[in-house]
């Protein structure tokens, strides 16, 4: 059985933060680890790996928040609490977010990301709209993602035109992350039986084994209604 450890005290150096532990017999213990990296530092890496400004922007002035006001009544946002359980306590498995349009995906995987990024659980991550893979596997830019990145987004899933062709990249991407362990962060508006049928079962098989799996199930549009609040913390 493993030993339950409790924080007792924190000191910090200049690049170095160290964690003193102590055990149920007494025993101490240090661990060492990074700061957070400065969140503009986060941002500016994330700008530069594909990642869309209108997501980073309200990342970078603080102006998103936990929860929407719908008919009078406070609710919360239902793919932010998804992806904050997948960052905080699922990763490194992958990450499959189903749901509605306009359910606030792809801004809760964002800033999962960028969460991860701060905290230094990835060093780096590459963002593609499903629209994207083909132009970028034909350059050969995602090959080399595909193996390199430590964590990979592909937003809209089943967005793309249908084609032998296209379900063959996202088959490719898939079973080699899948290979390599290494995770993916993917949004889509269509089901698990449509993926199974758009592409092939191979790939819903990887993603049933490998990947945090959740609908959005929100039946109210989050457009317009993601500004003015904080940001989610810790």
């Amino acid at each position: 059985m493993q030993a339950t450890l409790k924080l007792i005290r924190t000191v910090k150096s200049e690049n170095i933060i160290w964690d003193y532990y102590e055990d149920e017999k007494g025993r101490q213990f240090v661990k060492k680890r990074l700061p957070d990296l400065p969140k503009s530092i986060a941002v500016s890496t994330l700008r530069e790996h594909g990642f869309p400004e209108k997501y980073l922007e309200p990342i970078e002035k603080e102006t998103l928040r936990n929860s929407v006001v719908a008919d009078g009544v406070e609710l919360p946002i239902e793919a932010f609490e998804i992806a904050r359980k997948w960052a905080k306590e699922k990763f490194p498995l992958s990450l499959l977010l189903l749901g509605s349009v306009g359910t606030g995906k792809t801004q809760a995987v964002v800033t999962a990301t960028w969460w991860l990024l701060k905290k230094r659980k990835i060093a780096n991550a590459r963002f593609y709209s499903a629209m994207e893979l083909r132009t970028a596997f034909d350059k050969g830019e995602l090959q080399k993602d595909i193996k390199e990145v430590d964590l990979l987004v592909i937003d809209d899933l089943g967005r793309e035109y249908r084609s032998d062709y296209n379900a063959y990249i996202v088959e490719a991407v898939i079973t080699t992350r899948y290979d390599l362990q290494k995770p993916v962060a993917i949004t889509t508006n269509i089901t698990l039986e449509e993926i199974a049928k758009r592409y092939t079962p191979r790939v819903l098989d990887r993603l049933r084994e490998w990947a945090y799996r959740k609908v959005v199930k929100q039946s109210f549009s989050l457009r317009g209604l993601l500004s003015g609040g904080e940001l989610w913390r810790g």
